[in-house]
């Protein structure tokens, strides 16, 4: 944990701020001196806490330092499920990664990114993280799961402006409106009350920034029934029988979906047909990254799917301005959403 964050960070018992901090082990990493903006204290930029602890001076509650990332998770809440992606790291110069994360943030331009302070909620295995840092920002990554914040710590050890917490999109430890911009893909459709989320998340923007956000759309006709049959048939399989589902399934997709699309995604009419598909958008990304999405996807319960109208009012309530909401079709629908905060 690099100290800059823990001006960040709040209680998510209490929302208390600031926390206490108590360090065990402190590192320092070599980095370029241009990574430091002039003016800026380097030892807080760079200096990597590895062990210790928060405490909030309000309630009471500890928080430790584990591996250099705060465990902030609420108290008495468990860790989300284990992820796919555990191992995976990514070819930062593969462009289908970039152009992902271009999709899901639409119509957002990535130049907003740059110096910005911004928040990925759900941050799974840093790979949006990387691109939002490339753009020129300050960025912090939360996830409920152990082995997802390993992962990204791991893949974005070597940014100076990279940071990664342990804790609930639900209760975010983080002090009111502290975030330029703050984005969660793929993250509200799978949470106990998403709804709750979203203002949760919405308190972390400041002024004039912007949240961003895509869920599931609605599910019809085959795809559902698929969907309900395949997390019926894995929902009691350990990890070990889910992996070896997942790699089967994928195998499966890369034979029935990807190879057509590869081949006649670009043919007039047919290519119409192949994009709806199942994952068709996988058909150029490693076996691997399949199986672990694949497996995600699976391990994960889905418990509301949205329509855009929804997003819109949540938007709207929240007093957001400059309201978007996108339609987006791959392999089955799903909507973006973003605003202004007033």
């Amino acid at each position: 944990m690099k100290l800059r964050l823990a001006d960040l960070l709040a209680c998510p018992a209490c929302g208390e701020a600031p926390l206490r901090l108590a360090i065990d082990k402190v590192t320092r990493s070599h980095v370029w001196s241009a990574h430091v903006e002039p003016g800026e204290d380097a030892d807080r930029m760079v200096g990597e806490v590895e062990t210790g602890s928060l405490s909030c001076p309000g309630c009471g509650a500890v928080y430790p330092i584990v591996g250099g990332i705060p465990r902030m998770l609420p108290p008495g809440a468990s860790p989300g499920p284990g992820t796919g992606h555990r191992l995976t790291t990514f070819d930062v110069a593969a462009p289908e990664y970039e152009a992902n994360f271009r999709d899901l943030l639409s119509p957002v331009p990535l130049d907003a990114f740059t110096g910005r302070l911004v928040l990925d909620a759900g941050c799974g295995f840093g790979r949006h993280m990387h691109f939002a840092l490339r753009a020129g920002a300050e960025v912090v990554g939360l996830d409920s799961s152990e082995e997802a914040v390993t992962a990204a710590a791991r893949n974005l050890r070597d940014s100076v402006r990279a940071h990664v917490v342990q804790g609930d999109v639900q209760h975010p430890p983080f002090r009111k409106e502290a975030f330029d911009i703050v984005y969660t893909f793929g993250v509200l459709h799978h949470v106990e009350a998403p709804a709750a989320a979203f203002k949760a998340l919405d308190a972390l923007v400041a002024p004039g920034g912007r949240l961003s956000v895509w869920v599931y759309g609605p599910r019809q006709g085959f795809t559902r029934v698929a969907n309900g049959a395949l997390r019926g048939a894995t929902a009691a399989m350990d990890d070990e029988q889910l992996y070896r589902f997942s790699v089967a399934l994928a195998r499966v997709l890369r034979v029935v979906s990807h190879t057509p699309h590869r081949l006649l995604g670009q043919v007039p009419l047919v290519g119409t047909v192949v994009t709806h598909l199942p994952v068709h958008d996988h058909s150029r990304w490693p076996f691997e990254i399949v199986v672990a999405d694949v497996y995600d996807r699976l391990r994960v319960p889905v418990t509301a799917y949205f329509r855009g109208e929804d997003l819109e009012r949540w938007f709207a309530e929240a007093g957001y301005a400059d309201i978007q909401v996108t339609r987006r079709v791959r392999n089955t629908e799903s909507f973006r959403g973003t605003g202004v905060r007033r």
